[in-house]
């Protein structure tokens, strides 16, 4: 099995906190709307969140929530989006709870988003945006075999009071149900720790 570059640093980057990943449901948005209220500018509303999570075959959304006392989920820390568009898949968003950031959180979530685009069977690329001046996501996203091709200027609002437009750094990643996409998934899956799947196989403990 190949060995993704960066793995050496990521494992030390990325030490996995122990957490479940699980389909994003409506009982889940007044977590995600107060981790998005303290990552994002301009957080989305819960109608459009309502919106998205209607649109099963064109969306896939994913919470990662740390183990509660009976080891099913428990809160909400950290979540990702993923829209589909004919053969492609455009990231929309991962974030994660600031005091649980750098522990692994975001790395699982785009770990199950990537597989899940694998399981889909028709994605062949995944793009995102992230900001230029954010160099620990782009290091994440590398990890995952993206690359940089481009920029759009002034493409997120300032993040502080009185600060002007940032830029976005375009990012794709090609091939994504080749072989060698798969190794470096599982390559990443064994230094996070987490198993084959990262989603729990179990809805009906979530209901």
């Amino acid at each position: 099995m190949s060995t993704p570059s960066g793995t050496a640093e990521a494992a030390d980057t990325y030490s996995a906190e122990t957490v479940l990943v699980c389909p994003m449901e409506r009982r889940h948005l007044r977590e995600v709307r107060r981790i998005d209220r303290l990552v994002y500018p301009r957080p989305w509303s819960m109608a459009i969140y309502l919106d998205e999570l209607q649109r099963h075959a064109d969306r896939v959304y994913r919470v990662a929530c740390r183990a509660g006392r009976s080891g099913g989920p428990g809160g909400v820390i950290g979540y990702g989006g993923l829209m589909l568009v004919g053969d492609e898949g455009h990231i929309t968003s991962v974030a994660v709870h600031p005091q649980c950031q750098s522990r692994g959180v975001g790395a699982q979530l785009l770990l199950e988003l990537h597989r899940e685009a694998r399981r889909i069977g028709r994605v062949d690329a995944l793009t995102l945006e992230v900001r230029a001046s954010n160099e620990a996501a782009q290091r994440l996203y590398r990890w995952f075999g993206y690359a940089p091709v481009g920029t759009r200027k002034d493409y997120y609002r300032g993040s502080e009071a009185g600060r002007g437009r940032e830029d976005a750094r375009v990012m794709w990643c090609h091939d994504i149900g080749g072989s060698e996409h798969g190794d470096r998934l599982d390559c990443i899956a064994t230094v996070l720790g987490v198993s084959e799947s990262a989603s729990d196989p179990s809805p009906e403990r979530h209901e």
